[in-house]
């Protein structure tokens, strides 16, 4: 008999999903993927922060430096960007391509542990979270027992691993997802919700644990339980973030004897912010912190991030973060190798995955005689392993078994022959600080002209013309008594609005006093201009991550101001850079105006006049003011052409935007994100060196580039060009002008040896 076409092919289909298909368990020694013990290194990266024809080239360094898995969030405002309308594109080019991306990390032979949340954190703007949720739904409370919210996340875990089941990229249609992650560090912050906290905890984890794909993969919760927040349900995975994760592996045994131990965030750099000099983290101790958390245990690893790459456009959190995302990691934001970072720790991988088969028998057996001394030691019939560890800061050596003698604050791994539990014939495979002198010479980004592409004079293409208190209202104005917040006019489409308004003042006056309440979960951004003339900017950063007692979570903002007798157009512009990422109650993000205005303590109650965005924002830079400078250089959009080189397929870009002050880039339409001439302070830097460092790590130490520019080169991605010999188009919108001469510069960006 002849089976039908459609028939055979369904057959075919399934034979081939059974005979691709495979499980995923784990003990609390090891996993085991397709029938094969292994521990788990994986390294983060999110796919939008690079373009897609990048992603098999970092994938594939990400191999080469030993890893086995990768870890990457699923951001919900890239995927419902508007509510009910789900945004998953088959798009080769687009870098919300998520299936595409999890092709590609299994083309690599990576697995992929798949963080839906869908909070992140991952200092993206709102923490992931749609600006929808917010401003279309005020009475809603993230991240607690809300009935609409825990729908609304429901919703799109179900969306999400729709689009991944169809595509096959689960573990049990032989794809690379071996993991999933529900909620992002909520014990962190839970506090903030007293019972409706824990309530909310069971709940997500009750519908993670009974969704589908449960049945297929683990469900993982991060700095969930063990004193940090509600202990989740047994059948779900808690894990440990920070940048040492060792010592929490006893609690973790304690109330989960059978589950692994997983370090979901090891942090081997940190992110910067405008203002600030550039965080390092040094290898050595990046290297101790995994070495101490196989020696104890674990059985999971992950760095966040191993690539970090660029916040491209206006995604980037904080708020004041800057563009580049590098976090100081083996795989810097151009796909370099950073080293020593990258081969010290490609070294330390092969050496775990070389006495994994040891360490999986039994849990380690340590010794320490009182001392910073400690021996993690490993047993079969006849193999030993060792991690000798010296966990002093104080400079002094320890010696083991009168032979290896390990610097302060690192860990020397040790083979040998194994007879009743006995070490013999031991030899050092790795050393945390002594392998340093086998890892590659230390390199750093270096940035030089590409004279092969001549970049033309800037020319005015528009100026932003102020607004006015007696423009009428239309798509982009609206008029009211008072200030309304920010988001609630723009839904976040845009950096910025204008609230203008008309003061009649009783006398001229050099000194008079604005005032005003200023929401900063955008930072603090504001220019006023009086009759259409730039008086005063005012910014700042606000580090605070709690809104609790503040609804508005807003700053009192007094400036002093000149006026004429008679009428005034007073004008305040608020720009927002990056909403809040962390924290409790992040629906309560506010920016901009949250109060009456005050002149000289009057409040001006004539009617608000607020202008949404930038003239030109929408259009290309076409202002309704064409090629004119505004005598202050501000709110001005400037343009370059340039043609692109014979081999741009080949090479690294970046621009050079160090002389032109604050605003926003452009290439070829595609933006490239905001730029800021923000100095460090000069104070405060202190480079550490590899084989002294001691003692543990916080981002304020090991700081670089104090008095210097925060970033000065933005990347731009190749494929962004036109092809080879067209003509391509630098756009720049320049809020506020920086000191001397408008001036841009396309660069190659290297590495050269430190």
């Amino acid at each position: 008999m002849t089976l039908p076409l459609c028939l055979s092919v369904l057959i075919f289909v399934l034979l081939q999903l059974l005979t691709n298909a495979y499980d995923v368990s784990f003990d609390n020694r090891r996993w085991v993927i397709d029938g094969q013990e292994t521990f788990l290194i994986g390294g983060s990266f999110h796919y939008p922060r690079a373009t897609p024809d990048e992603w098999p080239d970092i994938f594939s360094e990400m191999k080469a430096n030993g890893l086995n898995l990768i870890q990457t969030y699923v951001f919900w405002d890239l995927h419902e960007p508007t509510e009910g309308e789900y945004n998953f594109p088959d798009d080769p080019k687009d870098p919300a391509n998520l299936v595409l991306f999890l092709q590609e990390a299994q083309k690599a032979g990576l697995y992929v542990h798949l963080r839906v949340g869908p909070y992140a954190c991952a200092e993206w703007s709102n923490g992931g979270i749609p600006i929808w949720m917010e401003t279309h739904h005020r009475d809603t409370i993230f991240r607690t027992d809300d009935d609409f919210w825990i729908q609304k996340i429901k919703d799109f875990w179900d969306k999400t691993f729709e689009v991944v089941s169809d595509a096959g990229l689960m573990a049990s249609a032989g794809g690379p997802i071996v993991m999933a992650q529900i909620e992002n560090e909520y014990g962190n912050i839970e506090y903030g919700y007293g019972s409706g906290g824990a309530a909310y905890v069971k709940k997500v984890a009750d519908y993670a644990t009974s969704h589908p794909i449960s049945k297929e993969v683990p469900i993982v919760m991060c700095q969930q339980g063990e004193g940090t927040g509600t202990t989740p349900p047994e059948n779900v995975i808690n894990a440990c973030n920070g940048y040492y994760c060792d010592n929490w592996i006893e609690k973790h045994s304690a109330a989960n004897p059978d589950h692994p131990h997983m370090f979901t965030e090891n942090w081997p750099g940190w992110f910067q912010k405008w203002g600030e000099a550039v965080p390092h983290r040094p290898a050595s101790d990046v290297a101790f912190s995994v070495a101490r958390w196989f020696a104890k245990g674990g059985s999971f690893m992950n760095y966040y991030m191993t690539f970090g790459g660029t916040s491209f456009g206006r995604k980037v959190g904080g708020p004041n973060i800057i563009t580049s995302y590098d976090y100081d990691v083996a795989i810097n934001e151009y796909g370099y190798r950073a080293e020593p970072k990258f081969s010290l720790l490609t070294m330390l991988h092969e050496a775990i995955y070389s006495v994994q088969d040891v360490m999986f028998a039994m849990e380690p057996v340590s010794t320490n005689n009182g001392t910073n001394c400690e021996i993690q030691s490993y047993y079969t019939e006849d193999k030993c392993v060792q991690f000798l560890s010296n966990i002093g800061s104080d400079g002094n050596e320890c010696e083991f078994h009168g032979e290896f003698k390990v610097p302060s604050w690192s860990t020397s791994i040790v083979v040998g022959k194994a007879n009743n539990g006995q070490c013999s014939g031991l030899e050092e495979i790795y050393g945390t600080k002594t392998s340093l002198g086998e890892a590659e010479v230390p390199n750093k980004v270096a940035y030089s002209n590409a004279e092969d592409i001549k970049v033309g004079e800037l020319a005015v293409k528009s100026t932003v013309t102020v607004p006015t208190s007696k423009d009428g209202p239309s798509d982009t104005v609206f008029l009211s008594d008072s200030p309304i917040e920010q988001l609630a006019l723009t839904d976040d489409k845009t950096d910025y609005l204008w609230y203008t308004f008309s003061y009649n003042s009783p006398a001229d006056s050099q000194n008079s006093v604005l005032e005003f309440e200023f929401a900063t979960a955008g930072g603090v951004g504001i220019m006023v201009f009086v009759d259409g003339e730039l008086k005063k900017t005012e910014r700042a950063v606000s580090d605070s991550t709690s809104q609790l007692e503040d609804a508005n979570y807003a700053a009192h903002v007094s400036i002093e101001i000149p006026l004429k007798e008679g009428a005034n157009d007073i004008s305040v512009l608020s720009s927002s850079m990056g909403l809040k990422n962390y924290g409790p109650y992040l629906e309560r993000n506010r920016v901009g105006i949250v109060s009456d205005i005050l002149v000289d303590g009057k409040v001006c109650d004539g009617g608000i006049v607020h202008t949404l965005g930038m003239d030109g924002e929408f259009n290309a830079g076409v202002a309704k003011k064409e090629g004119e400078a505004r005598s202050d250089n501000s709110l001005t959009w400037y343009t370059t052409k340039f043609s692109s080189p014979n081999d741009v397929a080949e090479r690294v870009f970046g621009v050079d935007l160090s002389a032109m002050g604050k605003g926003a880039a452009y290439l070829n339409g595609y933006h490239i994100g905001r730029f800021w001439n923000a100095k460090a302070k000069d104070e405060g830097c202190n480079a550490c060196d590899e084989t002294e460092y001691s003692g543990g790590y916080a981002a304020s130490r090991c700081r670089t580039g104090c008095g210097e520019l925060s970033q000065t080169v933005y990347k731009l991605p190749s494929i962004w060009f036109k092809a080879a010999g067209e003509e391509n188009e630098l756009l720049l919108f320049v809020e506020e002008a920086g000191e001397g001469d408008v001036d841009v510069k396309v660069v190659d960006v290297g590495m050269e040896d430190v």
